[in-house]
């Protein structure tokens, strides 16, 4: 069980984190949930780039798309490694040029990733790299784990939902249809 410093409910993760994945068709994320669980969404250096799609796309007016009721925390390795000089995944004691996922996931498991920038190959990455023992005592820390609600602050999400507006209202005879 992790003790979170911001106030936040305690969160138990799994002991055995699943490594292989098996694609059975669509399974949500409520589905693969148990009651008494929450979702953490992982997401190396996310927030420059797909967290600020996801966001588009779930708060979208009129959007069917919502982020599962269940995925209430973010952590982003990428961020706890560069901030926390004890990890030991932190660049000054791995001796790497790079902090990418790619470099990383090599460092780690000393094998090459395959299907970078691809979901599932990142996935399998971001995966081993958070239950590594080289990083997962740093998942209990102030830095690590957030709301998701939190990930861009109330100024960047109404910069966000401003361009998500029209500008001007929709010309004629355009029609919104339902879901």
């Amino acid at each position: 069980m992790l003790s979170m410093s911001m106030g936040l409910p305690p969160v138990t993760l799994r002991s055995k984190v699943p490594t292989q994945l098996k694609m059975s068709g669509e399974v949500s994320v409520d589905q693969r949930v148990h009651d008494n669980e929450v979702a953490i969404l992982v997401a190396y250096n996310g927030e420059t780039c797909n967290l600020k799609w996801l966001w588009k796309l779930t708060n979208t007016p009129n959007s069917s798309i919502a982020m599962p009721p269940k995925c209430k925390f973010f952590i982003n390795p990428f961020k706890i490694i560069k901030h926390y000089k004890s990890c030991f995944l932190h660049p000054s004691k791995m001796k790497l040029e790079l902090s990418n996922l790619q470099s990383i996931y090599k460092y780690v498991t000393e094998q090459d990733l395959v299907g970078a920038h691809d979901s599932i190959g990142d996935y399998k990455a971001q995966t081993t790299i958070v239950v590594t023992d080289l990083f997962f005592s740093f998942i209990d820390k102030t830095k690590s784990i957030f709301p998701i609600n939190e990930i861009f602050s109330k100024c960047e999400q109404s910069e966000m939902q401003k361009r998500l507006e029209p500008a001007k209202p929709v010309h004629e005879p355009w029609v919104e249809l339902d879901g």
